[in-house]
């Protein structure tokens, strides 16, 4: 029989002689009482156990929690960190990709201007060219008509500036 605070409030002995209680009947409630506190002790200690396993856990959940949180953060963190970088990287890469762009078209550029004076020099070179090769092929007609005894028509252009044809010029003729 399971007692209750009520059964220990209200539990009365047997009087005996002179107004005492019958001893045996007292021996076996206070054993029954020590056999429900021992019982209840256990209990006790068995519940105590179970909760101090079960806060146990959930502080190890806890502290897992609080650990996850704290991991989550960091790669959060970290990502932001990583894409900022990436970002960064991306415009020193462009920026050095566009000023490569510019070199690349400026030396096209002073290439092309190079290349345009170097075409007007060779024309300039190919007139002053077929100036002079007129001027020679005009005195050597001049001095061929006036080896066949032809009076030329009109006289021969002098020679261009720097034309070293003297060497050609006809001979002094005798007047007879």
């Amino acid at each position: 029989m399971k007692l209750t605070p009520l059964d220990l409030q209200q539990k009365s002995f047997r009087k005996v002689r002179l107004g005492g209680v019958d001893e045996r009947e007292v021996r076996l409630f206070l054993e029954q009482c020590a056999s429900e506190i021992e019982e209840l002790t256990r209990k006790l200690h068995k519940q105590d156990e179970e909760l101090r396993r079960r806060e146990s856990r959930i502080t190890d959940y806890k502290e897992r929690e609080h650990l996850l949180q704290s991991t989550l953060t960091t790669a959060q963190r970290l990502s932001d960190e990583m894409k900022a970088n990436t970002r960064k990287e991306a415009e020193i890469l462009i920026s050095d990709a566009e000023l490569q762009a510019e070199k690349i078209i400026a030396n096209a550029q002073a290439k092309r201007m190079q290349l345009i004076q170097e075409i007007d020099e060779l024309k300039r070179a190919r007139g002053s060219f077929i100036q002079q090769l007129s001027a020679i092929i005009e005195t050597h007609k001049s001095l061929l008509e006036h080896i066949k005894g032809e009076q030329p028509q009109s006289e021969p252009p002098p020679p261009a500036a720097g034309d070293n044809v003297s060497f050609l010029a006809p001979p002094a003729s005798k007047k007879k």
